[in-house]
């Protein structure tokens, strides 16, 4: 059974524009708009996260011939924060590419941790007509981000509720990807400094552990369908 959230639809203060549309440094400084427009109708790829998602997502459209996005925002800060932000940009981006597809990332543990069951639903409901008609794919992880990656090496089973719990599971696997495999996992997926050399994703895909994780978040998608307490990531949907 597939989770959406979607942010409410109200206007955003001036001052919490400035805060959340305002370009954030790239990790790559090729462009200076926040953009990485690499192909005129690639898809884009909206993150509520700060700094994991964010470097995956360019490393992979860097490294790849197969993989390539428009990573979009500018907004990679306050999660809680995505049913204000995210509609607004999407609505930015199909007002100007209008074949575009629009893949929405978001972690579903946010929804419960700061009770934005309403404004998600809110969210849902402001996209339905993007959603029906395929511009707009909602790419929700149960519990997070992290348990897509676990997906790049093991069909997990069972219900993981939070971001320490993956972690835990997480580690193992993917913390002698990175140099200083001494460090705590949390700073190696956290810290932009760690996060910005792209040898762990570089990794991932000459081992071909993303085309991997897309058949094992199927697997998790058709538990969940048969029983909710499953962990899951509909992030494969990007990759599909």
């Amino acid at each position: 059974m597939e989770q959406h959230w979607v942010m409410g639809s109200k206007e955003l203060k001036e001052s919490d524009k400035a805060h959340y549309f305002t370009p954030a440094e790239q990790p790559s400084t090729e462009h200076d708009d926040g953009t990485r427009d690499m192909f005129p109708l690639a898809p884009f790829v909206v993150s509520g996260g700060r700094n994991t998602e964010r470097y995956y997502f360019v490393h992979v459209n860097d490294l790849s011939e197969k993989y390539k996005f428009n990573i979009r925002p500018k907004y990679f800060g306050d999660e809680s924060a995505y049913t204000e932000v995210f509609p607004q940009r999407i609505k930015e981006i199909l007002s100007k590419n209008a074949d575009a597809k629009v893949f929405c990332v978001f972690d579903m543990d946010t929804v419960c941790k700061y009770n934005l069951q309403d404004k998600h639903k809110v969210f849902v409901a402001s996209l339905q007509d993007e959603i029906d008609n395929g511009q707009v794919v909602l790419c929700d992880s149960m519990p997070s981000f992290e348990f897509w990656l676990l997906l790049h090496f093991v069909d997990y089973e069972g219900l993981l509720k939070n971001y320490s719990e993956v972690s835990q599971e997480l580690a193992p696997y993917i913390k002698p990807y990175f140099e200083d495999s001494t460090k705590g996992l949390k700073k190696l997926l956290k810290k932009e400094k760690y996060l910005l050399d792209s040898t762990w994703v570089r990794k991932l895909l000459e081992e071909g552990r993303i085309e991997q994780a897309v058949e094992r978040a199927k697997n998790c998608i058709a538990r969940v369908m048969k029983e909710e307490q499953y962990s899951y990531s509909n992030v494969f949907k990007i990759f599909e």
